[in-house]
């Protein structure tokens, strides 16, 4: 039993010595590279340990907003640059004029002045021929055009007058052809009233001056009655 312990605690030993002998080899190899590596350099050590440190400068604000208005305005410049470049290098297109319906000013004036002046010269014709035209003295009475006895509606151009006592915007009057002609428009002048009327329609009683006016219905005619005017031809 202690032959074995006294074995045992020499192989402890040996092993342990076998361990050491490769670190102790290691840390004396490190130590070599290490004394290698700062020979000569004791001096700058000294010194760098010993030197005071230097003052670490900040830029001022002044400078970096100077530094910052300096860039901006440089960017600036050069956007500007090339935007007049790219105006500069631009081409300007002209746009296409239609021919169609293009007439040159002269025509065009030429054709307004020539149409007034046919309006001027048909307004004067018409208030000279109104105005050189005798007017005619008639007796005028009132007619419907529905009746129990002779009365069919329609009128001597065959035009019906059972819907409206107007015709195209004229009021409607039966006259003696020899006096005033069928299809005539002319200006009716009864006491303070003018209105202008056309003449569609003949009545067997309206010969010479007699004038037929058509009225909406029969209690107007009676009421209308008789009376005397005068009616100037306009066409």
């Amino acid at each position: 039993m202690n032959k074995n312990k006294i074995k045992m605690n020499i192989f402890k030993s040996v092993y342990g010595v076998m361990i050491l002998i490769p670190l102790t080899t290691f840390s004396y190899i490190c130590y070599e590279q290490h004394l290698h590596k700062t020979e000569g350099n004791e001096d700058l050590i000294k010194e760098s340990f010993y030197k005071k440190p230097r003052q670490i400068r900040f830029p001022s604000s002044e400078n970096i907003v100077l530094r910052l208005f300096k860039k901006a305005q440089t960017n600036k410049e050069q956007q500007l640059k090339r935007h007049t470049e790219k105006i500069i290098s631009a081409k300007l297109i002209k746009p296409k004029q239609s021919k169609k319906g293009h007439m040159r000013g002269g025509e065009t004036a030429k054709h307004t002045i020539f149409k007034s002046k046919n309006k001027i010269n048909i307004h004067e014709k018409e208030n000279k021929a109104h105005s050189t035209k005798k007017a005619i003295q008639v007796k005028l009475s009132a007619y419907i055009a529905h009746c129990q006895e002779g009365c069919t509606g329609t009128t001597r151009t065959g035009i019906d007058v059972t819907q409206s006592i107007y015709y195209k915007g004229y009021r409607v009057i039966a006259t003696d052809p020899s006096v005033i002609p069928l299809n005539s428009i002319v200006e009716v002048r009864i006491g303070g009233k003018t209105f202008k009327a056309i003449a569609i329609d003949t009545g067997g009683a309206i010969v010479g001056n007699k004038v037929d006016l058509l009225v909406a219905t029969e209690r107007d005619a009676i009421n209308f009655g008789k009376q005397n005017g005068t009616i100037s031809i306009i066409s």
